[in-house]
């Protein structure tokens, strides 16, 4: 049987035997072991609250106007990590993106290294005794006894409802949708929802943001991947292929997909807002490769600094997972468990042998 067989394979219904196969059922029992720990999502309201609640209080009183705080992040779209050890390589856990719509009083107040240092400020004032540090556009709080992140992430207030503005570090301005982004992903969670079958499109993201960063752990040429890269990435291939009956056959399909996107570079775009900026022939990005935030025309995600290499590397990735899932799905019709539990190491790490129980 060789690849083409196998994906049209993959593509039908799946029988009883297959829908509760040695492989599907270890994706089955590992996605949900990925998800934060049971509470954390409690934790994880209560907390973003109380520190919602307490720098936005310490923005007023210095003078500075903040105009609302929307969920954000992978807590809002239930797209969430356990944070977890690989080696030296640590798995990022459930990232809190805390946006603080703000409004300063002056244009040199919206500089973003002048709202870092303020909030920062914040920070050390109200939590004098938790770690922090400040990154390109965000104040980290790192909070030791939940073993929870927060991102503070200061944005402006921009003319259009429902949309801000994030400053960049050089200085540019990006429109954007902290609402609309989240919609984007939980749509089609619910629409996935609805289907028949175990797969769900959030549980999705989550596998291969895991992957991602197994891949990440043995690569020597690409040092960072974007979520949101991700995210867009898997949007994609559900657009085209939905998800089947069960994890292996989705991700055989989606791998398969996302082999020729990356290697075509095909332009990637979406359809589920209006555009509300005219695209601009210069807009910032990479040149190479345009795959296209579905809240800014002008937004390409792809990593500016990815050059050729970068590329090629990425691309790799799935069609080499691509071809992993081939042999699985090979072995498994064999009866090679032990291959079959080997390869699924390879693609996701020894984690999902102790962690996806048959």
């Amino acid at each position: 049987m060789n690849v083409q067989d196998l994906r049209t394979q993959a593509r039908r219904p799946a029988d009883p035997v297959t829908q509760h196969s040695r492989s599907h059922r270890r994706l089955a029992a590992f996605v949900d072991w990925i998800k934060p720990e049971q509470g954390t999502r409690e934790t994880i309201q209560k907390q973003a609250a109380d520190i919602r609640r307490v720098i936005s209080a310490r923005a007023g009183a210095d003078g500075l106007s903040v105009l609302a705080t929307p969920d954000s992040g992978s807590f809002a779209k239930h797209t969430g990590l356990r944070r977890h050890m690989r080696g030296d390589l640590e798995v990022e856990g459930l990232d809190v993106d805390l946006p603080f719509v703000v409004k300063p009083a002056t244009a040199e107040g919206e500089r973003i290294a002048e709202l870092l240092q303020r909030f920062d400020g914040y920070a050390e004032a109200s939590y004098p005794t938790t770690p922090r540090r400040i990154t390109a556009s965000s104040v980290e709080l790192q909070f030791t006894a939940t073993k929870l992140n927060y991102d503070l992430v200061p944005m402006l207030v921009a003319p259009i409802a429902d949309h801000q503005i994030i400053l960049k570090k050089d200085g540019t301005r990006r429109l954007t949708s902290v609402a609309k982004h989240t919609e984007f992903v939980r749509r089609r969670s619910r629409a996935s929802d609805a289907l028949e079958g175990r797969v769900k499109f959030n549980e999705c993201i989550r596998l291969l943001k895991w992957w991602r960063c197994v891949r990440l752990g043995e690569s020597g040429t690409i040092d960072e991947v974007r979520t949101m890269l991700i995210e867009l990435l898997c949007a994609y291939a559900y657009d085209r292929f939905k998800v089947q009956y069960t994890y292996t056959e989705t991700l055989f399909q989606w791998f398969s997909f996302l082999a020729s996107v990356t290697a075509q570079r095909t332009q990637i775009s979406f359809s589920d807002y209006p555009t509300v900026e005219a695209f601009r022939e210069n807009a910032p990005g990479n040149p190479q490769w345009r795959v296209i935030d579905p809240v800014n025309v002008n937004n390409n995600v792809v990593h500016g600094d990815w050059r050729n290499i970068e590329l090629q590397e990425f691309a790799s990735w799935f069609a080499t997972a691509r071809d992993a899932f081939a042999r699985l799905i090979a072995h498994e019709n064999a009866g090679n468990n032990g291959t079959v539990d080997a390869i699924l190491a390879e693609q996701f790490g020894n984690p999902i042998l102790a962690h996806g129980a048959l």
